[in-house]
């Protein structure tokens, strides 16, 4: 049985070899843990000044998710309920969710990496949602929401926002 401190550095020689982010999942069947003992390593090797980032897809290692060149933020309000369709509108438009931010009374700007490119992150996130129960950030400031989203060009950002107004998403 490897010690907590030997399977950290595995981990951390696997995220620094990988190509695309590894999940909780993947880690843990990787080493016959649980994923919360993953979730603790992680945190034990944030706290010792390792740079890992936490996104939809996974773990990563020293680097900053990019998304795509030209990026926009927009300010977004809706229900639980409508949350797939907005965010279903950004990637018809070609465009990419970089992340997902509220601005919080007491805690300040919250925000969360998303990184959803594809129809088929999305459905990865929506079902990560419903799996886990997930609740949106922005319950907690009455469903206003900041997306940073990002695309290839500016054009592809503006048909994105003009369709999101058209279906009530974004904020005045």
């Amino acid at each position: 049985m490897d010690t907590p401190n030997k399977r950290r550095a595995q981990i951390l020689h696997l995220l620094e070899s990988a190509t695309t982010p590894l999940s909780g999942k993947q880690l843990s069947e990787h080493f016959a843990v649980s994923r919360q003992i993953i979730v603790k390593d992680i945190s034990v090797l944030k706290s010792q000044d390792y740079t890992i980032h936490a996104t939809s897809k996974g773990y990563i290692l020293n680097q900053e998710p990019q998304g795509k060149s030209f990026k926009r933020v927009i300010a977004c309000q809706h229900t639980r309920d409508r949350m797939a369709q907005e965010l279903q509108i950004i990637l018809d438009n070609g465009a990419m969710i970089d992340d997902v931010a509220i601005d919080h009374p007491v805690y300040g700007t919250i925000k969360a990496k998303l990184m959803i490119e594809t129809n088929e992150d999305l459905q990865q996130f929506l079902t990560q949602m419903t799996k886990y129960q997930g609740q949106m950030l922005a319950n907690l400031t009455q469903g206003v929401h900041l997306h940073t989203i990002s695309a290839h060009t500016e054009k592809i950002l503006d048909n994105a926002i003009t369709d999101l107004k058209q279906h009530a998403f974004i904020v005045d």
